[in-house]
């Protein structure tokens, strides 16, 4: 459908509900996280951080089998049931041990996996009777579309429903990641459409859907699009921490700084993270500062350097399974060039308060959660990697 209204609007409560970009002109890592409407199973909820938080763990044994693996979403279906995304095109079943069960969808002719483009997110309808994609097609722009849902757990093909198509203005910087809420809208992160500087300023213009979170609300048989948030430059991988409602986003930085960002969901609608105006806390398109500044503005919890190989953050989920020791609340993420995982935690003020090494998986394009609340590394070597409890 085509987008008729454009505007920041008033908020909907969320329900509950990721690839690798470019972090500078010269540097692409040549690869590609759906924050979800259902609920990840969990034991311990409690977000209470004692005097010494810890963070038990340590990386399983990689499960193999997977052709560029990027996301994971989960379905109400009446159960829970996690999926697994192929930049390919392809949607799996995925079991709790992490092997891949049956397929359900293949659109592998509507797009390409190349560079950061291909089938980049999944999320379902709270009612699991439908299923949402976000993917580039074959002319390079993101498309937002949606299936139907067999009794078999199937996707109709036949079924698909365009619901927009934007524009692209360069090849990388697509975001990738969606989410649903209760009353059916949809929120898609974006990138700012590529190159390199945000050189046709999109991040923080409302008017473009590029550098957003951008809302697509279900009014009649169209859909309303609306800039919800400003000032990302490509947060391929995004995560709602099911204990909290906090938004957590990895937004991929230029040359210099990757970034992570936390905030409370009911407080999204109308903030900046800041990009082109500053990359991570460092000022950037000076000509960007005061636009910026006409926003809320979010700072990052926290931010590294691209040193030592860092180049790509890949995002990442707070851990809320039963497998692991931990007391606090700890984020895990990765980055694509050193493949390092780490855990970093926050207080209940949302500051932080350590990082701590898991171990390294080679070309790591996201780290996301299944049904269970159990954690795995995605690695665009073609496997997945599980967050075991340490020694």
């Amino acid at each position: 459908m085509k987008i008729t209204h454009i505007r920041f609007g008033a908020i909907a409560t969320l329900a509950s509900l990721s690839l690798v970009a470019c972090s500078s002109s010269n540097k692409t890592a040549d690869s590609t996280t759906v924050v979800e409407s259902t609920t990840i199973a969990t034991t311990d909820v409690s977000t209470t951080v004692s005097a010494e938080p810890t963070f038990i763990a340590t990386l399983g044994t990689p499960i193999n089998g997977y052709a560029d693996p990027v996301d994971i979403a989960i379905r109400q279906s009446p159960t829970l049931q996690s999926y697994i995304v192929e930049r390919t095109g392809n949607v799996y079943e995925l079991s709790s041990d992490g092997t891949k069960g049956k397929q359900v969808l293949d659109i592998s002719d509507l797009t390409i996996a190349q560079g950061e483009q291909g089938l980049l997110g999944l999320a379902f309808a709270p009612d699991g009777s439908g299923a949402y994609v976000n993917y580039t097609n074959l002319a390079g722009d993101t498309v937002i579309a949606s299936f139907l849902i067999a009794d078999d757990g199937s996707f109709y093909k036949a079924s698909q429903s365009m619901i927009t198509t934007i524009k692209q203005p360069y090849p990388n910087h697509n975001g990738g990641d969606i989410m649903v809420d209760a009353d059916g809208a949809i929120y898609v992160f974006m990138g700012d459409g590529g190159f390199a500087n945000d050189p046709e300023r999109h991040a923080l213009d409302v008017t473009s859907p590029l550098g957003k979170i951008w809302k697509l609300s279900p009014v009649g048989p169209q859909w309303i699009g609306e800039a919800w948030a400003v000032g990302l430059r490509n947060p391929w991988r995004a995560s709602l921490d099911p204990a909290t409602n906090d938004l957590w986003i990895a937004d991929v930085g230029q040359d210099h700084w990757e970034e992570i960002n936390v905030v409370p969901f009911d407080q999204v609608q109308g903030v900046s993270f800041g990009w082109s105006a500053r990359e991570g806390t460092h000022e950037f398109n000076a000509d960007q500062q005061t636009l910026h500044e006409t926003f809320t503005a979010v700072e990052p919890v926290y931010e590294y350097e691209h040193v030592d190989n860092n180049c790509s953050i890949s995002g990442g989920v707070v851990y809320r399974g039963s497998q692991v020791p931990v007391d606090g609340t700890w984020y895990i993420f990765s980055d694509y060039c050193t493949g390092k995982v780490q855990a970093l935690c926050i207080d209940d003020q949302r500051k932080n308060c350590g990082l701590t090494e898991i171990g390294t998986v080679e070309k790591s394009v996201g780290v996301v959660a299944d049904a269970q609340g159990e954690v795995w590394v995605l690695s665009q070597n073609g496997l997945i990697v599980p967050i075991v409890a340490g020694g």
